[in-house]
């Protein structure tokens, strides 16, 4: 079992140690997965703080492969923008009315 670690959980690791208990475990059992968006969002931050170490930790994490199709992403978007959806509880509900 893998797991991706989103920004918002790095973001409050780093500032809060919130959950820290759980995600050391994870860290520890060596779970965890990592890709080059999360990095993209992580990694400038952390190097404009001079956050070597941790950067260069983040950088040996197990590397999940990041395949983006922008053009589905943009038509997606688009029908859901169209549908007056943008956002929110309410779009996450209503997200399967606009698959592309």
């Amino acid at each position: 079992m893998s797991v991706l670690v989103d920004t918002s959980i790095w973001l409050e690791y780093f500032r809060t140690g919130n959950n820290s208990e759980k995600l050391d475990f994870l860290i520890d059992e060596n779970l965890i997965v990592i890709n080059d968006l999360i990095l993209a969002e992580l990694v400038p931050a952390l190097r404009v703080r001079n956050q070597r170490v941790i950067v260069k930790l983040l950088y040996n994490i197990n590397k999940l492969e990041l395949s983006i199709n922008w053009d589905q992403i943009i038509e997606l978007q688009f029908k859901c923008l169209k549908n007056g959806l943008n956002g929110g509880k309410q779009w996450i509900k209503q997200l399967k009315s606009c698959r592309v």
